[in-house]
């Protein structure tokens, strides 16, 4: 498993699930249906404190797991979070 922590640019579904994203110059394509959890934030080390009562949005991120492929890269699995707030995807895992 490979740690990684960059954004990356998703292409997804009229239902909002990825199918595609691109990472380190190369696109990769979902090749199986995602998986979709939610896990808790790493808040403590993103930010000093975190306000009381603003809710479960500031401490769960919304997580996918892909089977992928690239032009140049075998199927491989990947785990994105994608925060619903901003929009930005972040790749932070690869199984290879």
């Amino acid at each position: 498993m490979l740690r990684v922590d960059e954004i990356v640019t998703v292409a997804v579904d009229k239902n909002g699930q990825p199918i595609g994203f691109s990472w380190r110059n190369e696109s990769f394509l979902v090749s199986a249906p995602p998986i979709r959890w939610f896990a808790r934030r790493e808040w403590w080390n993103e930010a000093a404190r975190v306000q009381r009562g603003i809710g479960a949005g500031v401490l769960e991120v919304e997580m996918w797991r892909l089977l992928a492929s690239g032009v140049t890269k075998a199927k491989s699995q990947f785990e994105l979070i994608h925060n619903t707030s901003d929009g930005i995807w972040r790749l932070v895992r690869v199984f290879e």
